[in-house]
């Protein structure tokens, strides 16, 4: 597999976490680049650990994980989706901050497509350690882009903003059934 074609699928595999990093990025009032970076290295760490892991585990459990990992990513979407709009329209202060296991629970929800491409490098004899240090730099990179966009959305429109990245997380979450429904 040639670099170019790496590069393509780490920016494919990066879309998910971008979005939702850019969610996060409308959360966040002030610029906290420690914070910015964590999250943007957390989401580039779990999109680099689950190719590695399907790399490794190949075929094994490729079918059982198949047949619900879409279900797995929409629940956990929803729930966080859900969560964004609530705590829009609620009375109390729109300032939205997500918690470790939030965070946790999305960067695994973004990730899971990673997993059946890390088994789908094991058949194409793809250089492993290369391929995941590409999809994590560029997700790491993407992400932190994206919650730039998402602070500079969040300083324009505010409470709306927070809407907005609620209603993508669910839509997200459909997207994701839908493609292995159909």
């Amino acid at each position: 597999m040639s670099l170019f074609e790496l590069v393509v699928i780490s920016i494919s595999l990066a879309m998910d976490a971008f979005t939702v990093s850019m969610m996060y990025g409308i959360s966040m009032p002030k610029g906290n680049i420690k914070k910015q970076s964590f999250i943007a290295f957390y989401f580039g760490f779990f999109q680099a650990l689950m190719p590695f892991l399907g790399y490794h585990l190949g075929c094994v459990f490729s079918k059982k994980i198949q047949a619900y990992d879409h279900y797995i990513a929409f629940i956990f979407l929803m729930i966080v989706g859900i969560n964004m709009l609530k705590d829009a329209f609620s009375e109390e202060e729109t300032n939205y901050n997500f918690k470790l296991l939030d965070l946790t629970i999305l960067a695994f929800a973004t990730s899971i497509d990673a997993f059946a491409i890390g088994m789908t490098f094991a058949f194409l004899e793809v250089a492993i350690y290369q391929a995941l240090l590409i999809i994590g730099i560029i997700t790491f990179l993407l992400c932190l882009f994206a919650l730039q966009i998402g602070r500079y959305l969040n300083n324009k429109f505010q409470n709306k903003a927070l809407i907005f990245g609620g209603v993508v997380l669910i839509l997200i979450a459909f997207k994701t059934l839908l493609e292995h429904l159909f």
